[in-house]
Formats: structure tokens, sequence, C-alpha cells
């Protein structure tokens, strides 16, 4: 008898837990996470059937998921990578329209180049298909967090940079962006009808002043910051006049004063060349007191004058 009733009881406690297990299975929130890194949705890849072919056969192929949420991967407002087995055709290109059908998946692009042995991934580093993703989901907006990680792979797209993959992101009220890599404290990016704005008040987040030098030529030469570049890093595009360049001063960029908000530090940048292809420097000097410092970086042809009728790209990254 006390064997039954101890058997009973064990019952009724077991069946208890599975009671409180199942409700917990069904009390779940419409997210599976309190933030999301943009990072866990650019672990999808898709290889080549075909030579020239972006509609693949088998529907599974076009699904992936960010921290268990399931999405599909291609979406007309989302870049994606052309990974080209010979890495100078490697492209970004936006879908016109997407396929998803029982049978096969897959995306309308046009490409400049041809490409016969490849994988399609995403050309944004998992921002947009995180921002699609959580888009609208509850009444209060998702986290997409940008890290060090995402910071290092949106930097490695072909044809784009960070910065610029942040300006071009497109989204609504219902998802920021939260950076992690500024401090004092992190950068938050919240939609403004057309892109994605900072919300910060500190220097980190705007970029420098830019001026171009007699390097450039006059007239229509111009040297210009990169949109959605900060004081810490973005690239420059400059653009040579069709008349005569020289050696010298290509541009300076220039930095607040402390007194406006500006670093009171001396920064430390490494600035690279895309697609200059001549010997440049780069030198840092600065001017006033403790109060109104100012930095400025120029960065100047030295061996080579710039080729007119031309454009050049560089990147920056600052501490």
């Amino acid at each position: 008898m006390r064997e039954s009733i101890r058997s009973i009881t064990a019952a009724l406690v077991l069946a208890a837990i599975g009671a409180v297990a199942g409700f917990a299975q069904t009390a779940n929130t419409p997210f599976t996470a309190p933030q999301y890194y943009a990072t866990s949705f650019q672990l999808w890849s898709i290889n080549q059937q075909s030579p020239n072919t972006y509609i693949f056969q088998g529907r599974n192929l076009c699904n992936s998921q960010g921290q268990n949420m399931p999405f599909f991967v291609f979406n007309t407002n989302a870049p994606v990578l052309i990974a080209d087995s010979n890495s100078s055709n490697s492209e970004v290109v936006t879908p016109s329209a997407i396929v998803n059908t029982a049978g096969s998946c897959g995306a309308t692009v046009a490409p400049s180049h041809n490409h016969y042995t490849f994988q399609m991934k995403s050309g944004t580093a998992g921002l947009q298909e995180a921002i699609n993703t959580l888009d609208g989901q509850g009444a209060w907006p998702a986290v997409v967090v940008l890290d060090k990680n995402w910071w290092t792979i949106a930097n490695q797209v072909p044809g784009t940079y960070a910065t610029a993959i942040i300006a071009a992101a497109k989204g609504d009220d219902s998802v920021l962006l939260e950076d992690i890599t500024t401090a004092p404290y992190p950068t938050f990016y919240v939609w403004s009808g057309s892109t994605y704005t900072s919300t910060n008040a500190n220097w980190q987040n705007t970029a420098p002043t830019i001026a171009r030098g007699a390097a450039l030529g006059a007239g229509s030469a111009s040297a210009t910051i990169g949109n959605g570049s900060t004081a810490l890093a973005g690239y420059v595009t400059v653009v040579t006049n069709s008349g005569s360049t020289t050696t010298g001063t290509m541009f300076t960029m220039t930095y607040p004063a402390v007194s406006a908000g500006g670093p009171q530090y001396t920064l430390t940048c490494k600035m690279n060349s895309v697609t200059y292809p001549t010997t440049y420097t780069q030198t840092w000097s600065s001017s006033g007191s403790t109060t109104t410092y100012v930095a400025v970086n120029t960065i100047a042809a030295t061996t080579t004058a710039p080729v007119a009728s031309s454009t050049y790209v560089f990147t920056y990254n600052c501490k």
C-alpha cells in the first residue's frame, strides 16, 4: 500500500512538472532573445548550381535563421554578395525580384560579371536581413547590435563599407541599431523616415570636415566624406579635375576643437587607399591651446600626381 502511494505521488509530481514545462513552452514572446546581433543573420550561403543562374532548385536552400528567428534570405531591399571563385569578380547586387515557390527559390539580379563558380551571401554582413526579420514584431522596438565582428565583416564586403551599409539600410521605428564599439556610450541609430540616423551627441559620431587640396586640380575637383561616416570610421571619395593635377595635398580632414565638442587627444588614424594607385602620405598636425585644440589630417600625393578625370576612394579608421 505504501509503495502504491509513493508511485501515485511521484506520478502527480511528474505531471505537475510536465504541465509547468508545457506552459513555459507555450508562453513565448515574439522574440527569441533580448537583443539580436547582426552577424547572426549573415551565416547563410548558397552554392552555385548552374553558371550565371541565381534561381536555385530546392526551396529550403533560401531559408535560414538568426538566433532562432527564421527568415527567407532574399529581399528586394537586401543587397547580396556574389562571392566568385575569382575574387576580383565578386560583387554586391540588389535583387529586383525574388522567387519563393514549393520547388525553387532565389533572386533576379543583374550582375556586372559572369559568374561560373560562386556562392551567394549577405551583402550587408547580416544587417538588412536582421532588420527585415525583426521588423514590426511586438509593441516595442527590437535592437540589432553592431559589434566588432560586424564592423570587421562589413568592411570586407567588396565595393562598399560598413558606414555605407548603415546609411543604406532600410527599416522603420520598430527596429533600432546599437553600435557597441563606441565609448563612453554605445551609439544608437533610429529610423528618420529615410535612413538610420545616429542619436548620440558625442564627437565620435560626427565625421570630420574635409577640404580638397591643390593636387586634385581646380574646377570640378572635389573631396567628400562618405555618407554615414563618423569621426572614427568612414571613407573619402576624391574626384580629380579634368585638367592638370600635381603632387602635394589631395585633401585635408579637420576635426572640431575641444571647445566645440571635438576630441581631447591626438587621434591615431589608419588611412587605406581602396583605388588610389600611387604613393601617398598621411600627416597629423594640431593648433591652438588645450581648450581649442584642432586636429588636422592631411593626405598628400608624394611621388606621382593623381590622374586627371579620375575617382579615388580612401577608407579611414581612427582611435
